[in-house]
């Protein structure tokens, strides 16, 4: 038989002992309550933060002069025409200019960097891609290769003088052939797969022209 434990301050051991258990259970719980609540303990019915958008990722870098170097120019002589344009570092940019004509039924020049692959793995997951440029008024175009037969192009109208970010979705980009014609059994633009850039002023635009590109970046 068990002997009674003794009182103490007018209750006995075995009350004593049973308070303070139940008085370190209470304090737990507590405490369990408030880390979970503070994000110390993932709870199920609490949202987890969001991550932080990702910014602009350069994919071509204009502001180099040395990058710039890299571009070359192609206009309508090659099909008979006598439109012209160059292209050379100043302002900040590549810049792109010349003289559209409308003679001998010509009416287009263009820029082109060379083939990089890098351009591709920069821009994978991209939903858009940014042309920050200085414009003249006119409308250009944007124009990428993917390594296929056919490539894709998406316009953007400019604003004279005026310094900004011309932004062009990934699902906007038309697939066109050589002679930038439509390809609609092209599939969508994979910005991944993108391994050149060039610029292209087309339309009958006639006249001198002037585009100051400092950079082509992507968003997602």
């Amino acid at each position: 038989m068990r002997t009674p434990r003794p009182y103490i301050g007018g209750m006995c051991s075995d009350q004593r002992w049973w308070a303070r258990t139940a008085l370190t259970i209470t304090c737990l719980a507590v405490l369990i309550g408030a880390y979970g609540s503070s994000g110390f303990i993932a709870r199920a019915d609490q949202p987890r933060p969001s991550a932080p958008a990702a910014g602009p990722v350069v994919l071509v870098d204009l502001g180099d002069p040395a990058a710039v170097a890299g571009w070359t120019t192609v206009n309508d002589p090659v099909m008979g025409g006598r439109s012209t344009s160059t292209v050379a570092f100043g302002d900040g940019g590549l810049v792109f200019s010349g003289n559209i004509s409308l003679d001998n039924n010509g009416g287009f020049a263009s820029a082109r960097g060379p083939v990089d692959a890098e351009i591709g793995r920069r821009a994978t997951g991209a939903t858009s891609l940014r042309v920050r440029a200085l414009g003249d008024g006119k409308t250009y175009v944007l124009k990428v290769e993917t390594g296929q037969p056919w490539s894709y192009i998406q316009r953007f109208a400019t604003d004279a003088g005026v310094r900004r970010t011309y932004d062009l979705p990934a699902s906007g980009f038309e697939p066109v052939g050589m002679f930038l014609d439509p390809v609609p059994s092209a599939a969508p633009l994979d910005p991944s797969t993108i391994r050149r850039v060039a610029l292209y002023i087309l339309d009958k635009q006639e006249g001198p022209f002037q585009l100051v590109v400092s950079s082509i970046d992507s968003s997602s």
